[in-house]
């Protein structure tokens, strides 16, 4: 009995991944079985360096009168998000994009000497082509234009694009550097 249990489980599972076929799963959008590929769709976060008039990264603790501890918020789909937030950085190796507001990587896990501010996480699944208005601290006010684009081609395989525009000029590269 237990033999025949165990067959009927293992035919079960057979069945089901069967039928996880193209839009099988009520996604129109899973063309991954095309490519033969399993795919993680990394989401979208916006990379910020603000910067004093002087090129003084303000979200760096060495420099003097930085923004760390200082109040801000931004408007993004609705939502209003502020800083500082209690939300602490903790490096996992689950993935799933959280919109959790602004947050800064620890310089050792970027790899990096420069103090990085980011926003997000977006969906990366997602077509996004919406502003995120930034209040910032000395009053001033920036708006980020966020465009970002995934379709499954026809092979199978993601199409991404992701793009910026801040106060209506386009980024070059994947940094958003802004002086205040």
């Amino acid at each position: 009995m237990k033999r025949i249990s165990t067959i009927l489980m293992s035919l079960s599972a057979i069945l089901l991944l069967a039928s996880c076929e193209r839009g099988a799963l009520g996604n129109e959008n899973n063309n991954a079985s095309n490519s033969g590929m399993i795919w993680d769709i990394a989401g979208v976060e916006l990379v910020l360096v603000v910067s004093d008039a002087q090129g003084n990264n303000l979200f760096d603790e060495a420099t003097p009168g930085n923004w760390l501890e200082t109040p801000f918020s931004a408007k993004f789909d609705g939502q209003v998000f502020s800083w500082p937030h209690s939300l602490p950085w903790a490096g996992t190796k689950a993935y799933l994009a959280h919109l959790d507001g602004f947050y800064i990587f620890p310089q050792w896990y970027m790899q990096t000497d420069e103090v990085y501010l980011r926003f997000g996480e977006l969906d990366g699944t997602k077509k996004w082509d919406t502003d995120l208005t930034i209040f910032w601290p000395d009053g001033s006010m920036d708006t980020i234009r966020i465009q970002h684009s995934f379709r499954w081609d026809e092979h199978g395989y993601p199409e991404i694009y992701t793009g910026y525009k801040v106060n209506g000029a386009t980024v070059d590269g994947r940094i958003i550097r802004i002086k205040k």
